[in-house]
């Protein structure tokens, strides 16, 4: 039996993926370095440009993924105060604490316990959680695990990460450039 998709797999397939493509992309653009249509810092800067065409793209590639594998429901904290004010009122305030603005849960229907958080710059954030955190009779017992996740968020990235597959695309180029690969 297969293993049910996690939120946190979807965003490794996404990096494995994004990876690769900028690495296929790289051989184009060290031909281009080999007859001189660019020069190395041009070819670093394309190169720097797709990864953050990437990072800007991430949320919106995540969101869909969460529609279309997790059925997940977009909520904003105002509806989940009707429905269970004490919940929201603890996010809210975490949310100010970390300066978290406009924080949007996506509720899905499973049965992983997996919180998974996620947006660009912490200006978007996106929280998933299971339906079950929102129905369980003993709401204490959620407040930690999420408050962790909100934390987790502010402190996370992903810009480093691509910028890492820069330098690394970057050197990739400079080795197809050195094996004498276009000439």
């Amino acid at each position: 039996m297969a293993k049910p998709l996690k939120p946190s797999t979807v965003l490794g397939i996404y990096y494995l993926t994004t990876f690769l493509v900028g690495a296929g992309l790289t051989i184009p653009v060290a031909r281009c370095v080999a007859i001189g249509e660019i020069g190395a810092r041009g070819s670093a800067i394309l190169t720097l440009c797709w990864n953050v065409l990437f990072v800007m793209l991430l949320p919106m590639v995540l969101d869909w993924a969460e529609r279309r594998y997790f059925k997940a429901r977009f909520v904003a904290l105002e509806e989940i105060a009707k429905t269970n004010p004490e919940l929201a009122l603890v996010i809210g305030e975490h949310c100010k604490k970390l300066s978290l603005p406009g924080l949007k849960l996506a509720v899905v229907d499973t049965t992983s316990d997996e919180l998974f958080s996620y947006g660009l710059w912490r200006t978007n954030p996106r929280l998933i959680i299971p339906d079950a955190f929102l129905t369980q009779p003993d709401k204490a017992q959620a407040l930690p695990s999420i408050e962790a996740e909100l934390s987790r968020f502010a402190n996370q990235d992903h810009t480093l990460v691509f910028l890492i597959f820069t330098a690394i695309q970057c050197i990739i180029q400079q080795l197809l450039l050195a094996a004498k690969c276009f000439g």
